[in-house]
């Protein structure tokens, strides 16, 4: 998985951000990075992710919220992490994000959907 350095997005924005959400998919949460976005909506988390700035192949992922195996928060001076472990994948998908960032909301989203 990948780090990615990201900034809140408005749910409602998400539907102009990728082509990937069935019709009628709420979002909970999006985040943008430089390099790609994420998305929690009601069925699943949807990452969008370019290799490269300039590339222009996209890689597309969605994961059931039975897929996350567990979670963590790193809080420090200048930065939050997230961190979330998918599937089989061994190394977490790493959301950072500048201080003042309420990653509270999405943390509760992800403890409801725990099995």
């Amino acid at each position: 998985m990948r780090i990615l350095d990201v900034d809140h997005a408005s749910p409602s924005e998400a539907h102009a951000l990728t082509g990937h959400l069935v019709e009628g998919e709420e979002v909970h949460f999006a985040f943008v990075s430089a390099t790609g976005l994420i998305l929690f909506t009601a069925l699943r988390i949807v990452i969008v992710q370019r290799e490269h700035l300039l590339d222009e192949r996209l890689e597309t992922s969605s994961y059931p919220y039975r897929e996350v195996r567990h979670f963590s928060l790193t809080e420090g001076s200048a930065l939050r992490t997230l961190r979330i472990w998918l599937g089989a994948e061994p190394q977490p998908l790493q959301l950072r994000a500048k201080e003042g960032a309420d990653f509270g909301p999405l943390q509760r989203l992800l403890a409801s959907r725990l099995g």
